[in-house]
């Protein structure tokens, strides 16, 4: 069995060409090239190098992923005739060569004997184009993976086979998600090729308008240190905040200290929600967002974790979690889903009952919120209401019992009755699939703007509410009412 050389032409110029590849390709093994379409090609027919390219693929084949598997197959099946054989591709074997990875696994499932030989890489010669230093930060994104592969902005990113304008538009269209539509990129067209280099600085938004694009472009975008849309530069500011030279009442805080405002914020993204405002609901993301920093912040300062912890956590969470996502090949029902939930929740938090399940509820919730918890863990087992308005039956029963306390003026037993009528509406509320915290929010914000209607109408009569009495008070209400409805 026969070895396969696995070479690099370099990204370009045949000077760019290593000496030992050349020697290579002037032996007597039979050359292969994944494409003959590269400029370093025409030099080497004049050397009377003899070669067979695989240009024919991209015609048959209906998807690039289908020509790199099929090279690897036909050159694997010659190996394994005994022939011994040259693999060229353009730039250096290891950069973006999605065929040399397929060759590679395939030998090592055959136990074909290969060695790669390194050559010019368009990362070389794009950095020696751009006169800037890789060792500052680079991130290399294949264009083919933009949406898998999110550009890094503290650092300059290089995308790689933007070789046509809809590449390019495609391109584009991703990078739009992370940078403004004016920031500036670069198009590197025959970078390191002598008199057809060239080099377009352009705004994102026009990169495919450039008519020079062809398969030897690739595109650099630039760091952005000041980037406002990164996470990091949330962190960055954070630290800043706690350091010795930052604001002294950030420097005093504590996880304790923080609790009101994280419950702050919280109810401040559900108003926004709740009035349908979009610009408040982004900043009153950012607001909870940057407490939820904060204590990563004071985390990292006391050794305990960091942000990357907490993104961890998630993520794992999120995964286990999913199974039927990230695991299972078939689909399954919504109820299904509901159930691996409880299930996987309950091994996680290593609880054996309901009622454990009852009392991990935390208790920084609300009143309404844990009654609502706790109906609805008693119903997994059945212990529930089918319908609202058999639990309305129930609400009735305790207002019975809230009367006769009231009349035996029992403030102890009263307060247990008032808690029974409560945790009773919240049944019906709950089994009508309506959030109690919410459904009270509500009708409390009724009540305020029919209260302030009340107020209109006294000030235009000339009157204060003071002046009304009760029945004066319930008009008004009535008033109030009929003119909404």
């Amino acid at each position: 069995m026969s070895q396969i050389s696995i070479v690099g032409l370099g990204p370009g110029s045949f000077g760019q060409l290593t000496v030992e590849t050349l020697e290579l390709l002037q032996n007597e093994n039979k050359n292969y090239f994944r494409t003959a379409v590269h400029p370093v090609v025409k030099e080497l027919e004049k050397r009377g190098i003899a070669y067979c390219s695989f240009d024919v693929l991209y015609e048959d084949c209906e998807c690039f992923e289908d020509v790199y598997e099929s090279i690897a197959e036909q050159l694997v099946k010659k190996a394994e005739a005994g022939q011994p054989l040259i693999y060229a591709v353009p730039g250096n074997p290891l950069f973006g060569e999605q065929s040399v990875i397929n060759l590679m696994r395939k030998c090592q499932e055959k136990d074909i004997s290969y060695q790669i030989y390194s050559g010019v890489s368009f990362v070389d010669i794009s950095m020696t184009a751009l006169k800037e230093d890789p060792v500052n930060g680079l991130k290399i994104i294949d264009a083919f993976e933009m949406n898998e592969q999110i550009p890094d902005k503290t650092m300059g990113n290089l995308v790689t086979q933007v070789f046509n304008r809809h590449m390019a538009s495609e391109v584009k269209l991703s990078l739009l998600d992370y940078y403004p539509d004016n920031y500036p990129v670069v198009l590197l067209i025959n970078a390191g090729i002598p008199g057809q280099e060239l080099i377009k600085e352009v705004p994102l938004c026009q990169m495919d308008w450039v008519e020079e694009i062809n398969h030897l472009t690739t595109l650099y975008i630039p760091s952005d240190k000041n980037d406002l849309r990164s996470y990091q530069k949330l962190l960055e500011i954070m630290g800043i905040l706690r350091s010795p030279e930052g604001c002294p009442w950030d420097r005093k805080q504590t996880h304790e200290s923080l609790k009101a405002y994280l419950l702050e914020e919280t109810y401040e993204v559900m108003d926004a929600i709740e009035t349908e405002d979009t610009e408040n609901l982004i900043e009153e993301l950012g607001d909870l967002l940057f407490q939820i920093v904060f204590h990563a912040q004071l985390g990292r300062e006391e050794g305990l974790f960091t942000f990357n912890d907490v993104l961890e956590g998630i993520n794992q969470k999120m995964v286990r979690r999913h199974p039927h996502v990230f695991m299972a090949t078939e689909e399954i029902s919504t109820e299904k889903v509901l159930s691996n939930w409880d299930e996987i929740k309950k091994t996680e938090k290593q609880t054996q009952t309901i009622s454990d399940e009852m009392e991990r509820i935390p208790k920084a919730f609300t009143a309404l919120m844990e009654a609502c918890k706790v109906q609805s863990k008693a119903a997994k087992v059945g212990f529930d209401w089918k319908d609202p308005l058999d639990a309305l039956k129930k609400v009735a029963e305790e207002e019975q019992e809230v009367r006769v306390e009231i009349l035996k003026k029992c403030p102890d037993k009263l307060e247990e009755e008032l808690g029974d009528l409560l945790f009773a509406v919240v049944n019906v509320v709950r089994l009508a699939k309506i959030q109690p915290e919410i459904a009270l929010r509500k009708a409390t914000q009724k009540f305020i703007m029919r209260f302030k209607e009340m107020e209109k109408i006294t000030l235009n009569e000339q009157k204060s509410m003071l002046d009304y009495d009760l029945d004066g008070l319930e008009q008004l209400w009535q008033l109030v009412k009929s003119l909404k409805n």
